[in-house]
């Protein structure tokens, strides 16, 4: 049994010879790939790869020598490194450069020009507005006899440094603090530098002020310190300034009159800037009671031929009311009109208008200014009067000589313009100001349910009702609430306008010269001239009830500008200076790239036929 058992069981001599003789094997293989891949990695360095001084690194003859080749490609490398990465940073942050080109045309588009009265509502109609108002206001005023002011009390105003005089309101307002008025400058949260007279005995010294020794750059010098805070605060009413209000108010009896003394009069500045809105008439007024093209337009003449009410489209616009606009073809559809081209320049060329206005107002309170108000704009869009308008001056002939100009912005990721605009939610043409208005308007009527008429844009045909009424003013919660909602305008991006890619731009000179009224006046007799029935010779006389606004409009030169946005770094420059970069620290190409891929693929071959030798491992005789 045992002889029979030993017979199946190899010897174990035998065992360890073979395993010697597969682990020998092995070891040689591996090692003869070792060396296959040394060797490639050595040929590649010193005669296949095109990369400045790496052959030495393993050509060189000594080891010293090999060493500070390898330190110096180093060194190349980590500099070639940072100049690439610094290229491609540049690269990334996207450079712009603007390019002014120009060009002369022959013939260029004609703008649209709009034109209003500073008068929107004419004074037959004013007892049927609102404005009724401000009539009963002033027949009361023109009823109430006036008094003298106080010469006294007006020079011992203007002797006190801490009182000014109100000129409107004909009364002397003093203040403590002598750093509220114009003679001081703040230093701090607590003390100002005042006029050297605050702290002058011999003159009058003021109270909190003292002279103080201070050092500065260019030595030492006095200087006179007043303690208190700059910053004005709203004036308190005593007791009894409220009492006399009120029993002056009980004078009034039209409520509406009452509102509207009570409003002036608690007014933060004198010119009412701050409670306009009060003072106007609603926009539906504005829009039926506004001027007529006829009353408003006296002549008109474009390239030497005469122009019609066709010629004209109406804007309502909700400060100015009924304004007209002339070469206004409306938005861009396929088979829309397109705007009048005009073929010659200077200031026989373009429209020509004579314009009346009404030179005084019924009510006085209605307008600051006496005049017309003129806005150039594209022909496509619908003009911003309150914004982008002049105005022009009665009695006067005012030029307004154009220039053509185009503006082609970058999109991301060198700007941040719209490429295809289009149009509002609104459905208005698009643009920055008319998102602007369109995004506070959504907000105000949001928070306040009622909208300010600058957030309302002009309209044409029969979009004359807003959507939302107009903020009253007069009610505290609304005042409050419009408030807020105009600090959340202010201070919170929310509307994310964006300028358009493409704009076309009507920049404009304004001069001016005073209008020969005698010439209209001749004119008008010799085109009235008749007979009567008698056969004697008459004309109708000239009156000086309404003023004449003289207004050109035309081009003075041809030569179109154009802005275009070019990117400062293009892709191209960015290939250009990093082949710069590796050419210059490493003598570097693309073929050298394609040189370490053939070396890379070379050596994955090499060591991927080693692992599948290993694999190959010799059968041993199982048990």
């Amino acid at each position: 049994m045992e002889d029979s058992y030993c017979t199946q069981v190899p010897d174990e001599n035998q065992m360890n010879t073979a395993l010697s003789k597969s682990d020998l094997s092995s070891m040689e293989m591996r090692k003869k790939t070792e060396e296959e891949l040394e060797r490639l990695a050595k040929e590649f360095a010193a005669h296949k790869v095109s990369a400045a001084g790496v052959s030495y690194i393993v050509s060189s003859p000594s080891i010293i020598r090999r060493a500070l080749w390898f330190i110096a490609v180093m060194a190349c490398i980590t500099f070639m490194g940072y100049m690439t990465v610094k290229v491609i940073m540049e690269y990334l942050r996207y450079p712009k450069i603007l390019v002014k080109e120009d060009v002369i045309k022959y013939k260029l588009p004609f703008p649209g020009v709009t034109i209003c009265t500073l008068n929107p509502i004419s004074n037959r109609y004013v007892a049927h507005t609102s404005l009724k108002k401000l009539l009963d206001l002033k027949l009361m005023v023109q009823n109430i006899s006036t008094e003298t002011p106080n010469i006294t009390y007006h020079s011992n105003c203007l002797k006190n440094p801490l009182c000014k005089w109100s000129w409107f309101q004909e009364e002397c307002f003093c203040v403590r603090n002598p750093c509220l008025t114009e003679f001081c400058m703040p230093e701090n949260g607590t003390h100002c530098s005042c006029l050297s007279t605050f702290c002058d005995n011999s003159y009058k010294k003021i109270k909190g002020c003292t002279k103080v020794t201070m050092t500065t750059p260019g030595g030492t010098k006095e200087s006179c310190l007043c303690q208190g805070a700059s910053g004005q605060g709203k004036k308190r009413s005593s007791r009894m300034e409220k009492e006399k209000f009120r029993e002056l108010l009980s004078k009034f009896h039209d409520k509406r009159v009452r509102q509207l003394i009570r409003t002036i009069k608690h007014s933060d500045t004198h010119d009412l800037t701050d409670i306009e809105e009060a003072l106007m008439p609603t926009t539906e007024e504005l829009y039926h009671y506004g001027a007529t093209f006829d009353s408003l337009v006296a002549s008109c003449s474009f390239e030497g031929s005469r122009c019609y009410r066709e010629n004209f489209t109406v804007l309502y616009d909700p400060t100015y009311g009924k304004c007209y606009m002339f070469n206004y073809v409306g938005k861009h559809f396929i088979g829309a009109d397109e705007p009048i081209l005009i073929h010659s320049y200077g200031s026989n060329s373009g429209l020509q208008l004579l314009l009346r206005i009404s030179g005084r107002s019924v009510v006085d309170l209605l307008r600051r200014e006496i005049g017309a108000r003129i806005s150039i704009h594209d022909p496509h869009t619908l003009p911003f009067v309150d914004e982008y308008g002049l105005n022009v001056r009665p009695n006067i002939m005012t030029n307004i000589e154009l220039s053509y100009a185009e503006i082609k912005r970058l999109k991301e990721p060198w700007g941040n313009c719209d490429e295809d605009p289009g149009r509002m939610h609104n459905g208005d043409t698009y643009s920055v100001l008319g998102c602007e208005k369109y995004c506070g308007f959504q907000l105000m009527t949001s928070r306040c349910n009622c909208t300010m008429r600058y957030f309302l844009r002009g309209t044409v045909l029969n979009q004359l009702r807003p959507p939302y009424p107009i903020c009253d003013i007069n009610d505290d919660a609304q005042k409050d609430c419009i408030t807020a909602a105009l600090e959340e305008y202010d201070n919170t991006p929310i509307c994310g306008c964006k300028s358009p890619c493409s704009q076309t731009i009507y920049d404009y000179d304004v001069t001016s010269s005073e209008l020969n009224v005698n010439y209209f006046r001749a004119v008008k007799a010799i085109r009235t001239l008749n007979l009567d029935e008698d056969g004697e010779l008459k004309y109708l006389n000239y009156t000086d009830q309404k003023l004449m606004v003289g207004v050109k409009v035309y081009y003075n030169t041809f030569e179109v500008t154009s802005h275009i946005e070019v990117p400062s770094y293009s892709w191209e420059t960015l290939m250009a200076n990093i082949g710069g970069n590796l050419g210059f620290f490493m003598g570097l190409t693309l073929v050298t790239f394609l040189e370490i891929a053939e070396f890379i693929w070379d050596f994955l071959r090499t060591a991927c036929r080693r692992l599948t030798s290993e694999r190959k491992v010799p059968k041993v005789a199982s048990l």
